[in-house]
This record gives C-alpha cells, structure tokens and sequence, in this order.
C-alpha cells in the first residue's frame, strides 16, 4: 500500500514551526486545501503545542482554536481522514463529534477512558512513545536500551488498547521522534526503526523540521532538505504514515521511493 501522508495544520500561535498569532478560520482552512491538493490523505489539526518546554492550554482553549476548522474541513472533504492532535479526553470528543475520525494522542499516556472514546466512535488512535511532559520530556532521555524499551512500550500499549476493544486496523504507532530523546537518540531511533515493524502494526514517522535535523545555526524553515532524506530513510524503514509540513515535495519523495521499490 501506497504511503499516506499526514498534512500538519498547526491552529497554535506558538508552534515552533508555523504557529501563528494571526491564525484564523479562513487562513487555516486554506492550508487545509493546500495541504489536500498536494496529495495529503490525512490533515492533522492541532490546538496545542506539544513542542519541548511549550506552555499548556486547558481543553477549552484547545477547542476553541480548533473545533469550527474541524467542522469546516469536515463539510468540504467528508471522505478525507480528519485528525485531532490532542491527548484531552473533551478535545477528542468534540472533535470526532464534528467529523474528526482519528486521535493524534502523543502524550505517551493514552488510557482506558481515550480508548474507550475512540471505540464509541468506531475511530482510530495514534498511540506515540514519550515520558513526562512537554515541560519534562527533555530531562527524562535515560535509556537502557533505545529501541527495546520504545519497542516494549508500543506492544504494552497496543495490547491495552486491544483489550479496551479495539482492533488493530483502529491502532497506528508512532515512536516518538523528539519526545524525550536525544539527538543522537533520534538518529539511532531513525537507524533502527525498521524494527517497529515486528509489532505487526502502521508506523507512522514525525520527523517534519524536528530540531534534531539542524545543522549549526538552522531554524525551522532549513531543515526541509534533512526533512526530506529523513521521509526518505523512514520510508525504508517502511512507514506507513509520514507527518509532515511540507507535503507537496513529501509528495515527490515518496513517489520516487514506491518507483524505485517497483524497478528494484
């Protein structure tokens, strides 16, 4: 199958990317449709950042920035996978409510209760490896064994969530990269991830301008070239799922790599 690919639309205005104080409806909703005649099969939408040290929002904030794009991009692509990048039980609810069909919850801790939401509306759930909070995560990167401990946690995970009901077309599993890792963590995390697959599951790989990727000096926006090798390397690794910013060259690199593994 063909890898998706996840358009990121960030209704924040402190995202370390595009987070955006001048975010409206119509500005999102036009990077929705951008995102969607590039080749997105999945928008992402977030009222939260979950960037190291980023501030909280309460659930009612969240739904705030976020519910009336939902419903919107929901009336003019109903057969297009909506996702809510949230970890708040009411943040889910409203927004699978509004036409929403998938769970980003990247808070490492989904629970029986999310579970449970997400079963009620026959939805899928992105189950994310992470420790602590966006205010702890970076002082919590202690590994005995990188990929062994990520690896334990998604199967531990994904067995709660079976045992909650659902099944495994409902479960997508992303190992987290820069959520309590180092750099050269993420670079081995990168290396290895191959191995998520013995979980038997979709992968999906964030790793769009992660700060992990810069070079000395680089922000945000020069990191799409190490970006794009990343997608590259995570495709490899057979990711089903890339998230991403940039999706129309995603687009271009993806279709390069599902040629090259047609001719090889």
């Amino acid at each position: 199958m063909t890898t998706q690919i996840m358009g990121i639309v960030n209704a924040t205005p402190d995202s370390f990317y595009d987070g955006d104080p001048q975010n409206n409806l119509d500005k999102l909703l036009a990077k929705c449709r951008q995102h969607v005649e590039d080749g997105a099969a999945i928008l992402d939408i977030g009222g939260e950042s979950t960037r190291p040290f980023a501030t909280p929002v309460p659930a009612e904030e969240e739904i705030a920035r976020t519910l009336e794009l939902v419903k919107a991009a929901h009336k003019e692509w109903p057969h297009l996978t909506l996702s809510q990048d949230t970890y708040k039980i009411p943040v889910a609810v409203e927004a699978l409510k509004a036409g929403a069909s998938l769970i980003n919850d990247v808070s490492g801790t989904p629970d029986t209760e999310m579970f449970k939401v997400v079963k009620d509306f026959q939805a899928q759930i992105v189950i994310t490896h992470s420790r602590g909070t966006p205010q702890t995560m970076t002082a919590l990167t202690e590994y005995d064994d990188l990929m062994g401990e990520i690896t334990e946690f998604l199967a531990r995970k994904t067995d709660q969530a079976l045992a909650a009901g659902l099944t495994k077309e409902q479960i997508i599993l992303d190992p987290g990269f820069g959520f309590a890792k180092t750099r050269e963590q993420n670079y081995k995390l990168l290396a290895h991830a191959a191995e998520l697959k013995k979980l038997g599951m979709r992968i999906l790989i964030g790793l769009s301008h992660k700060k992990f990727l810069s070079q000395t000096g680089e922000k945000p926006p020069k990191r799409k070239t190490q970006t794009l090798c990343a997608n590259f390397a995570a495709l490899q690794a057979g990711a089903d799922i890339l998230r991403v910013h940039d999706v129309r060259e995603t687009q271009k690199v993806v279709q390069f790599f599902h040629e090259l593994e047609e001719n090889a």
